[in-house]
């Protein structure tokens, strides 16, 4: 009989192959061992077998790390668990196919093909697999996902706008033409990473899957974006036009003193507002973006040296206070020092 239930749970992985990295996944029979391994990452609180279906317990998972996400996509048979909080880490479950019934903050949330997405922003959920899921589990960073909102509408528009929007859990039952669309585009998005060639090339990380995850989830998980993109459309262009002018004029004036006050003053952006802009479309602040221009630059002409350029030159062409700050700086940005960057430059111009 044991055989027998083995047998059934093993035809059943078959038939449902995983989304990506089938022929890759890795399969475990016992439960222990596998909630030992999920407890890596995950927050295990509870995990096993639901009763009645220990002897034909079955899970087939295959992993794929996609920027700084770690998508897991499985297939298991009939179990029960219950993942602890986590503050500002969501999770996400998307089912192919199977059915899960999930417990959080009081309320049942069932999940199916119908409606296949659950969605929890840190806190602890209980679920238990009725028939079997195949489908792909991961964790989101909730700050990321609000700035990626916030991002999509336009500048100087604060993440906080979408907190209460990602503050319960929650099932997605898309029904309209757009929301469906979405949910579609979301599932695909995994099947590019069963591209090998991609892979190989190193294409598949320039794609930035991860940046086009984050987006999809803000349009889903976000309903007032879709009215505030809507709204005003001329002004956030105008508002766009703006910033990159004052990127324009930061880039021309790279060998000049640049500091906060005089990018609000060019902008009409309040302090914050800047900050929240740069971050948005940079990752990081104003003063640190212009550094990091001034770097390029100076590797730039590094590269493509004047006869008598030194160092110490370029180094004071673009703002550095001594050679010693700007190659420690060039040095943690480019990992080589300047001087060496400098010889080949001129090695290059002088075989020329």
């Amino acid at each position: 009989m044991q055989q027998s239930n083995q047998g059934e749970a093993q035809g059943s992985a078959q038939a449902n192959p995983l989304i990506f990295h089938n022929t890759l996944a890795q399969v475990d029979r016992d439960p222990q061992a596998l909630a030992n391994r999920l407890a890596q990452h995950y927050s295990v609180v509870d995990f096993g077998p639901r009763q009645g279906h220990e002897q034909q317990f079955l899970h087939r998972t295959s992993s794929s790390q996609v920027g700084d996400l770690l998508l897991s996509c499985g297939y298991t048979t009939p179990i029960q668990g219950t993942i602890g909080a986590r503050a500002g880490i969501g999770s996400i479950n998307l089912v192919f196919s199977g059915n899960i019934l999930y417990e959080c903050d009081g309320k049942e949330l069932p999940v199916d093909a119908r409606q296949p997405l659950f969605f929890s922003p840190g806190q602890e959920y209980r679920y238990s697999i009725t028939d079997h899921f195949n489908g792909i589990v991961f964790h989101i960073d909730l700050q990321r996902l609000r700035q990626t909102a916030a991002a999509i509408v336009g500048l100087g528009v604060s993440e906080h706008r979408f907190a209460a929007e990602l503050d319960f859990a929650r099932v997605l039952h898309p029904l309209e033409p757009r929301s469906k669309q979405l949910l579609s585009t979301l599932k695909r998005t995994f099947e590019l990473l069963d591209q090998p060639l991609l892979e190989q090339t190193g294409d598949l990380r320039l794609l930035r899957l991860d940046d086009l995850i984050y987006r999809n989830l803000a349009l889903l998980l976000c309903p007032k974006l879709e009215k505030l993109i809507q709204a005003d459309p001329a002004h956030r262009t105008s508002r766009e036009q703006i910033f990159d002018d004052l990127l324009e004029w930061s880039r021309a004036h790279l060998h000049t003193p640049i500091n906060l006050s005089q990018l609000e003053q060019r902008s009409g952006y309040s302090r914050r507002n800047l900050q929240l802009a740069f971050q948005q479309r940079f990752g990081c602040g104003p003063i640190q973006w212009v550094r990091q221009q001034r770097l390029e630059q100076a590797r730039h002409d590094l590269l493509n040296p004047l006869p008598n350029d030194t160092v110490a030159g370029i180094a004071s062409r673009y703002g550095f206070s001594s050679s010693a700050v700007f190659s420690r700086d060039f040095r943690s940005r480019y990992n080589l020092p300047p001087s060496q960057l400098l010889r080949e430059g001129k090695r290059h111009h002088k075989g020329a």
